[in-house]
């Protein structure tokens, strides 16, 4: 009746007004109409999306712009994957690391393919690996960084932004949840990717001898469903991890960011 339909109309106004303010207030509207993630997750910074539609399954201060650690590497990753063959070689770029990095061993003029330059990466998180991909890429870190935020910006990842290829805490490089689970969605389009990223340990056989990296996401170990897809820790970071998984035919892909140890990354994800 006209009642009803009054009542309708008046819900879509006062819907699309409320709209209004968010957008005003600077905060997304998209956020607004996402359930909050469970008390029981601690991380400071949370989501998970549903991939086959978009769906927003849970989420907190998804657009918040904070440090990521390693999981910058993921773009590393795709620039690689879309600039470079991977049976090219790369030669070893010369990386003065603290002791504390993570990294694949790499020795002066070693040579590695760029296949098992990016199971290190994306195993290992090793940052001589993402040294050597981007100096192999673009031919230095500056030209690759570049890069890195150009395909951030084709993307519309308005909340990231690239310093540095290895995710090392520095001004200017930063991401969000939502980016990051953004970026991770279309990384798993392809099949390299993927099949990586669900590996518990890789075996590198090119360079000067062979070596076995680990998969430094346990959960890919632990749980059959889970399938990827990466780690990152600093001390600005705290513990980073962006998950995925398939169940039952649904595949969701997840971040958390800002928890304070690997078991809070993990039991938050």
């Amino acid at each position: 009746g006209a009642g009803g339909t009054m009542g309708r109309f008046r819900r879509l106004v006062l819907g699309v007004v409320a709209a209004a303010l968010l957008l005003g207030s600077g905060t997304p509207a998209h956020a607004a109409r996402e359930p909050a993630c469970p008390s029981t997750v601690g991380a400071q910074s949370a989501i998970v999306v549903e991939v086959e539609t978009g769906t927003v399954a849970c989420a907190r201060k998804a657009d918040k712009r904070l440090s990521v650690g390693s999981a910058t590497k993921l773009m590393t990753a795709l620039v690689t994957l879309e600039q470079a063959k991977l049976s090219d070689t790369f030669t070893a770029a010369r990386y003065n690391a603290l002791a504390v990095e993570s990294m694949i061993g790499l020795q002066p003029g070693e040579r590695m393919r760029v296949s098992d330059l990016l199971r290190g990466l994306l195993l290992e998180s090793g940052n001589d690996a993402a040294v050597t991909l981007a100096e192999g890429v673009s031919g230095s870190r500056k030209a690759f960084v570049r890069e890195m935020n150009r395909r951030a910006r084709e993307l519309d990842l308005d909340n990231t932004h690239y310093a540095n290829p290895i995710g090392l805490d520095q001004e200017g490089n930063y991401s969000s949840a939502r980016d990051l689970v953004t970026l991770a969605i279309h990384l798993r389009s392809n099949r390299f990717f993927r099949k990586v990223v669900d590996l518990p340990s890789a075996t590198l056989k090119t360079g000067v001898r062979p070596r076995t990296v680990r998969n430094r996401n346990r959960l890919v170990a632990r749980y059959p469903y889970v399938n990827g897809v990466k780690t990152g820790h600093t001390r600005g970071a705290g513990y980073v991890l962006v998950g995925s998984a398939r169940r039952n035919g649904i595949q969701l892909v997840s971040a958390v960011l800002g928890t304070p140890s690997e078991d809070a990354r993990d039991n938050d994800t």
